[in-house]
Parts: structure tokens; C-alpha cells; sequence
């Protein structure tokens, strides 16, 4: 039987501030958390639609690099933030709201009643390397804490 919550770490582990996801969960599997499925992809695709069915809350953490907040800033985003990104394109190579969109008409009943973004605000998604930058590792606490507090059920 599937834990009710699953968190879900996108991103690549070898790409710099884009391991943010990784990281998180990675973290998450050293406490041993009752009550969490934790999951790794490195696309959000199609494929994620399967890895979501059967929980009640699904907490995404992944890198966004928008420019609009400085690096390391830790944000809450819910399915809404992700509707004006919703759209058609190689089914293959969707993005994480066309996924949720159509993961909810093809299984409504076994869909997440929620889903919920952890993204942290980044600096580097093209260098390869295993380290992260500063200010990215320094948010880690802060991103893992809002991971844990959503899956509690606690206002963030």
C-alpha cells in the first residue's frame, strides 16, 4: 500500500543547482520519514502521471530560475501558479502543468486531490557538476522544512 504522500524530486543530479530536487529528497531518505513515498525523475513528462496516481498530496520539488527573486528563495506554488503553462506540444516533452491537466482527465479518481510545487529559485541549470552554488546549498534546510511541513498538513 502506497504511503499518502509522495514528494518528487525533478530534476538531474549532475547538472549543477538543477540537483535541487534530488537533493531534497535525498535528505528526506536519510530521516526516514513515516508517511512518505519518495520518488526521482529527471523529466517531468508523460511518465509522471503513473508515478502520481494513488496519493492524496503529491509536493514537487524542482529548480525555477525566473530572475524575479534571488537565488535560494524557497516558494510554495500550487497547481494554479502552473494553468498559463498548460499547452499543447509533443506529448513526449510536456511540462509539469500539461501533466497534471491530463492526469486528471485520464484518472480523476486516482489522480492526487493535490498537487504542490516546492521550488527554490536558482543560479546555474547548464553547468555540469555535483556541487550546487552557494546560495542554492544554503536554502536546502529551509526547502527540506517546507517539504516536511506541507506533508504535515501545516499552512507554509
Amino acid at each position: 500500500m502506497k504511503a499518502p504522500v509522495l514528494v518528487l524530486g525533478i530534476g538531474s543530479p549532475v547538472v549543477c543547482d538543477d540537483a535541487v530536487g534530488f537533493r531534497v529528497v535525498d535528505a528526506l531518505r536519510k530521516m526516514n520519514v513515516p508517511g512518505i513515498e519518495l520518488e526521482e525523475a529527471c523529466a517531468s513528462g508523460l511518465d509522471l502521471i503513473e508515478t502520481m496516481l494513488d496519493f492524496d498530496l503529491v509536493i514537487v520539488v524542482d529548480a525555477i530560475m525566473t530572475g524575479a527573486f534571488p537565488p535560494g528563495r524557497v516558494m510554495v506554488l500550487d497547481e494554479k501558479s502552473l494553468e498559463a503553462t498548460v499547452h499543447g506540444v509533443n506529448p513526449h516533452d510536456v511540462n509539469i502543468g500539461t501533466t497534471i491537466a491530463l492526469g486528471k482527465q485520464l484518472e480523476p479518481k486516482r489522480f492526487p486531490k493535490e498537487v504542490v510545487f516546492v521550488a527554490v529559485e536558482v543560479n546555474d541549470i547548464w553547468t555540469v557538476s555535483d556541487k550546487m552554488t552557494p546560495e542554492v546549498e544554503a536554502a536546502m534546510p529551509e526547502a527540506v522544512q517546507t517539504v516536511l511541513d506541507l506533508a504535515a498538513g501545516k499552512e507554509v
